[in-house]
């Protein structure tokens, strides 16, 4: 998948108009469509700027094919919503998933976990 079929993917899944991206964007109307039809390139801040709003990495708008399929669309739904969560929540999440993981299949998973097991008054 292009860039630019990624963005626009992006915005639809959104419900966004082009006229609404491109003032989120600060650009013309013109300008996110030739973004979105591969005829002209984002700047680096306004990539910057989509990818945070949409909750992807850059890495992944800007990776091709192969690597854009590493991540599948349910793995990206996840990881935009981890995102959006402030650091101390992050944390509990970890420590959830990690305590399922290990549940489930007896793998120990370790990440950088606070030590006062904050994580323990989601469950």
């Amino acid at each position: 998948m292009s860039l630019g079929e990624k963005l626009r993917n992006l915005r639809l899944k959104t419900r966004r108009t082009l006229d609404e991206q491109s003032k989120l964007l600060k650009v013309s109307m013109n300008s996110v469509y030739r973004w979105e039809h591969d005829l002209a390139m984002p700047r680096r801040s306004a990539l910057k700027l989509m990818a945070d709003y949409f909750g992807v990495p850059m890495d992944w708008l800007l990776a091709d094919n192969s690597a854009a399929s590493l991540i599948n669309e349910s793995e990206q739904t996840l990881l935009s919503m981890f995102r959006k969560l402030p650091g101390n929540t992050r944390y509990k999440v970890l420590g959830y998933v990690e305590r399922i993981c290990v549940e489930e299949s007896s793998i120990e998973y370790q990440h950088n976990i606070p030590a006062n097991n904050e994580y323990k008054d989601i469950m």
